[in-house]
């Protein structure tokens, strides 16, 4: 099963779903989707712990 991460897991007003074949690529599609949409040029540290956290694998 590919990780997949859905914004409203970590407590966002947000539609956003993705998954990835990799973590790693899901944290960029994540990190991405963050600039373009939630205004975040970077994405800190402690949201980073959080969306880890609700990757489902």
């Amino acid at each position: 099963m590919m990780p997949s991460f859905k914004c409203k897991d970590i407590g966002m007003d947000c539609a956003f779903e993705a998954s990835a074949d990799t973590e790693e690529e899901l944290m960029r599609k994540v990190a991405e989707h963050g600039k373009e949409e939630h205004q975040m040029e970077t994405m800190p540290p402690d949201l980073q712990e959080k969306v880890r956290a609700a990757i489902k694998a």
